[in-house]
């Protein structure tokens, strides 16, 4: 009994002092490279953000560029585009992007040559007959302080499903790339709640794993998630009815509108976020021990995305 209680003690200790050593990384280092990352929405102004990459242990903050000159062609032609730089790299134009505008910049930075990438604007997608089949609501009230007796302020909260669908219009001829997210906007900050969504579809996914979602929490159903990617591959040029469910709460009764958005995106946008959020899972879940995801990016000259969308966004009217 006495050699069993003294090994567990030996063991914290080892593993302890092993915790406080510090081991040094003799791996070959990346040189730094620029990072152009720039998402323009259809009919928004263009922006975009230029740094320098850093390595993978470093963490200092990122590194601006500054004093780039950025030079735009848009649709086959050069038009002059005034763009204000800002000290955390962000640089903003007058420039408004429309559908199907093809758009290519060229970055010159001091001391480090030039970068470009290109993209074309998606049309905008075409959705119909959005509406409420269901709503489930669970409310309930709690007092302001619990440990209290003579408080008799309540608060009350509800949570529940609302079930929905709409017809998506997707054209045909091309390859086409969505995501779908249900949000409420708070009237005085602006700020976007997204929910969660559960879409009940087999049509467009299955075990197959060929259209994502992005949610850190749910890692095998691609059909839920509060930001669900898709492709066209199994409806092209069809009309098809999706059909999903809001798993929503709201505090003090208050009245919300939740807001359906489906978001055309490029091909390029896509694929940088679905792997971006592969990324994102692997660290988060397996950490040091995960398999390393590269990221994609089509920036020439040095990393990021140049990417582009367009969305139709409706609001569904919440029964109380």
């Amino acid at each position: 009994m006495k050699h069993s209680a003294i090994i567990p003690v030996l063991a914290a200790l080892l593993f302890a002092t092993a915790c406080t050593k510090t081991i040094e990384f003799d791996g070959q280092q990346t040189q730094s490279l620029p990072v152009l990352i720039s998402l323009p929405n259809s009919d928004s102004t263009l922006s975009l953000r230029l740094t320098y990459s850093r390595f993978f242990l470093d963490n200092s903050p990122v590194t601006p560029i500054k004093n780039a000159s950025i030079r735009v062609e848009l649709n086959g032609s050069n038009p002059s585009v005034s763009f204000s730089p800002k000290d955390n790299g962000v640089y903003l134009s007058n420039l408004v992007l429309h559908d199907n505008d093809t758009l290519t910049l060229f970055v010159s930075i001091p001391n480090n040559g030039e970068i470009s990438a290109g993209c074309r604007m998606p049309f905008r997608p075409h959705i119909s007959d959005l509406a409420t089949d269901s709503i489930h609501i669970d409310s309930y009230s709690y007092p302001d302080d619990p440990y209290n007796p003579n408080d008799s302020t309540l608060h009350y909260w509800a949570e529940g499903n609302l079930h929905f669908h709409f017809t998506l219009h997707d054209a045909a001829d091309q390859d086409n790339y969505y995501m779908i997210c249900a949000y409420t906007i708070n009237n005085n900050t602006q700020h976007k709640s997204y929910y969660e969504l559960d879409l009940e579809d087999n049509i467009l996914f299955d075990n197959t794993g060929s259209n994502e979602h992005i949610d850190l929490d749910i890692e095998d159903d691609p059909s839920m998630g509060s930001q669900i990617f898709f492709t066209d591959e199994r409806i092209n040029g069809h009309n098809h009815t999706i059909k999903g469910q809001i798993c929503y709460h709201y505090a003090d009764l208050s009245q919300e509108t939740p807001y359906i958005e489906v978001r055309a995106l490029s091909r390029d946008t896509y694929l940088h976020l679905i792997t971006k959020n592969k990324q994102s899972q692997s660290n988060d879940i397996l950490g040091f021990i995960s398999e390393p995801v590269q990221i994609h990016s089509n920036v020439h000259g040095g990393i990021g995305i140049l990417g582009a969308q367009s969305a139709v966004v409706q609001p569904i009217n919440l029964i109380k």
